[in-house]
């Protein structure tokens, strides 16, 4: 080994995923290989349909041109979304009529936004779909646009000095955390922070290796040459400094000229058509699911609620204020506005703005606009308040899987105040900073109150932990608060499962590709009941302060550990032992690479058998009916599910699992229909939450019999 190597070798030791303790669960090589489908097996389903692309879209400059007057046709003629009255109706009279994709229409203002640009699967990502598109959806990261050019109050630095194209070792400045604050290290300043190895080791022998994203306070050690130069970030519009930080102190090339977008790792950037996640690599990973406007819209998430509602009970599901989506219940508005009184105000709202962009609070019909697409809503005008103050509540909800359905949510978050205090009168109703709590919007008021610091219940702006210390100092029964909450996160995202899984079964290569960081904004009332205003698919990462940081820093860089990273598939079997010398790996990986295998899609004969058995069960309605069975025998499909789901569980730091969990097995119900792997995860969920070790001990290569160990061996 050379100096170099031995350098690099010493600052570097790998991260575990358990205890020191215990010796990583061994999985025999031969059964990993037996498990994973050949990689260049491709769906017949998916080469048809990417045939059908390219021969309806094809790539030739007349066939874009006609494209874009197309698209300009069809988003002139396009009509506004249902009410949920009449989709409620039209689906009971169309059961299997398919949801249209509203979500990132394809951008009119360049050329390459033309869909001809996303038929190859091998091509790089094109630019176009970087940010450039509105995804017609709930999201505030827009305001990201301008992070870099703001003066900010807690020393954060333009990031104009610093070139994205060329590696964090090249880099003429680079970025730090310090005191909960982003600064910029200049030229010839030495990064003290200490380094961390940003190699995971898998929590079962033979699988490959994931990338760790270290804390704030520490940097990432240096890689290998060949290993650094392949780390790449697909940098788009909006890309917030926290999450630029994170990757560059991990060791990533953040890139932006279409001459190095080739084959990058990730990218975080605004949510897409459906067709635009079918070009993806099956080795790229996008933090966003298709289909996700189906909560992230407020008319579409309206509909989805009122659906479940009318079949559950308002007792399960009225947790959104009364909706009506303009202009399709006009009628029905007009009959719930006479039956109130002329001082009953509403809020009125453009289905897919962010940001508090269109907003107003009305009392009066002749304020109300008909002649566009309006989400009128019963405004709540009893809020809890804090020193006469409204606020409400920005929660972190990550979302790692819709089949199986994995839902994490984030204890930290955000309290987010109105400037002015609050009244009932109707007078006031104009007044934005005294009835509406966006930052976007207070920001510019003279009565908006800066708070530095993250444990502090002053100021406009608190921590989410400062809120709850509050409340239990004021006697109320927060736990009981955080379960309602929890509660209604599930509900909501159980309300666009259907259509999310559809539109990922068709554009997707493998479960390998995309994760979701949601933004749930939530108001409480004087009874201390929580209420859904909206779903952000895009939270904002804006880091104005020190509490900003102090929230958003950790909550990106455990986003990331929990999604995965796996290193490029760059290398021969050679130098993949050679990279895991030099980073000091003991435990027996297999591959140091990604595999893509792992993550594949397709099912054998007898996994599709069992699947079947299983659901016929389940469709009793009866869950002793598969509850024990479906373990007895598991398929190389179980395995892997089960592979994924404890490796995420040595991840949880801040983020707390509420999707699948001994007790969730209730909300199974509200489903548009029962998922096999749901029902995997939970019978797993009931027969080893108390003793994760015994589970993932499980020797699966004979039936479950006699005393089960820690040191067997999964497979």
């Amino acid at each position: 080994m050379d100096e170099e190597s031995a350098e690099v070798a010493k600052q570097t030791e790998p991260v575990d995923a358990q205890d020191a303790s215990v010796d990583p669960v061994k999985v025999p090589e031969q059964i990993i290989n037996d498990l994973k489908p050949p990689l260049d097996f491709v769906p017949p389903k998916l080469k048809r349909k990417r045939k059908i692309v390219k021969r309806k879209l094809g790539v030739s400059s007349k066939t874009e041109k006609t494209l874009v007057r197309t698209t300009r046709k069809i988003q002139m003629k396009r009509k506004p979304a249902l009410g949920p009255v009449d989709q409620i109706r039209l689906d009971a009279k169309y059961p299997l009529i398919p949801d249209f994709d509203v979500g990132s229409p394809l951008s009119i203002d360049t050329p390459d936004s033309c869909a001809a640009s996303l038929v190859s699967t091998d091509s790089d990502f094109p630019d176009s779909v970087i940010g450039l598109s509105d995804d017609d959806s709930s999201y505030d990261d827009a305001e990201q646009g301008n992070e870099d050019s703001q003066s900010s109050i807690s020393g954060y630095t333009s990031m104009s000095s610093v070139s994205v194209t060329q590696s964090r070792d090249n880099l003429s400045s680079s970025l730090s955390e310090e005191n909960g604050q982003i600064r910029q290290i200049k030229p010839g300043e030495e990064d003290t922070r200490p380094r961390r190895a940003v190699v995971r080791v898998s929590r079962f022998s033979n699988l490959p290796p994931f990338i760790y994203f270290p804390p704030a306070e520490e940097r990432g050690a240096d890689l290998p040459q060949d290993l650094a130069k392949n780390m790449k970030w697909k940098l788009s519009t909006i890309t917030p400094l926290v999450v630029r930080e994170a990757l560059k102190s991990t060791g990533f090339r953040l890139i932006k000229s279409k001459s190095e977008s080739k084959d990058w790792m990730g990218m975080w950037g605004k949510h897409m058509k459906s067709i635009e996640f079918s070009s993806l690599k099956a080795t790229q990973k996008i933090n966003h699911f298709p289909g996700t406007f189906q909560i992230g819209r407020k008319d579409r998430l309206w509909r989805n609620i009122r659906k479940l509602e009318v079949k559950f009970g308002v007792n399960e599901f009225g947790f959104l204020p009364q909706t009506y989506v303009l202009p399709y219940d006009l009628k029905s508005l007009r009959k719930a506005w006479k039956k109130t009184s002329s001082d009953v105000p509403w809020i009125i709202k453009p289905p897919a703005s962010a940001r508090g962009q269109g907003i107003k609070v009305i009392h009066r019909w002749d304020q109300l606009s008909s002649a566009r697409p309006l989400v009128v809503q019963e405004y709540k005008n009893n809020p809890y308040l804090i020193s006469g103050t409204k606020f409400d509540i920005r929660m972190y909800v990550l979302i790692t899987s819709f089949d199986p359905l994995k839902i994490y949510l984030y204890e930290d978050g955000l309290v987010r105040f109105a400037s002015m205090k609050y009244s009932s009168e109707m007078t006031s109703l104009g007044d934005n900073f005294i009835h509406l709590t966006n930052y976007s919007i207070n920001k510019h008021c003279d009565q908006y109150i800066h708070n530095e610091d993250a444990g502090a219940c002053k100021g406009s702006k608190w921590t989410l932990k400062s809120l709850w210390n509050y409340l239990r100092n004021e006697g109320a029964d927060v736990d009981e608060l955080l379960m309602r909450i929890r509660d209604l996160v599930i509900k909501t995202v159980v309300s666009g499962e259907g259509v999310v899984n559809r539109l990922c079964n068709e554009n997707l290569k493998s479960t390998y590709q995309c994760y979701e960081l949601l933004g749930f904004d939530i108001l409480l009332d004087t009874e201390l009941r929580p209420w859904l205003l909206e779903v952000n698919i895009s939270p904002s990462l804006h880091s104005s302060s020190s509490l900003d940081v102090t929230v958003k820093g950790p909550l990106i860089r455990e986003v990331f550990n929990l999604a995965r990273f796996h290193f490029p598939s760059k290398f021969n079997e050679e130098k993949q032992k050679e990279m895991s010398k030099i980073l000091g790996i003991e435990q027996e990986i297999g591959s140091f690479c990604m595999d893509g295998r792992l993550y594949s899609r397709v099912l054998s004969m007898g996994e599709k058998e069992k699947i079947e058995d299983i659901l016929l069960s389940a469709e009793s309605g009866l869950r002793q009916e598969w509850l024990g069975s479906i373990l007895e025998d598991l398929k190389p499909c179980d395995i892997r599910q089960l592979v994924h789901y404890e490796d995420e569980q040595t991840q949880l730091v801040n983020f707390r699992k509420i999707f699948p969990t001994p007790e969730s097995h209730r909300y199974l119900k509200y489903m548009e229909y029962p998922r096999y792997f749901n029902l995997l995860l939970d019978a797993w969920e009931n027969k080893y939450s108390t003793n994760r070790r015994q589970g993932i001990g499980l020797d699966f290569a004979i039936p479950l019999q006699g005393t089960l160990t820690v040191d067997a061996c999964l497979f």
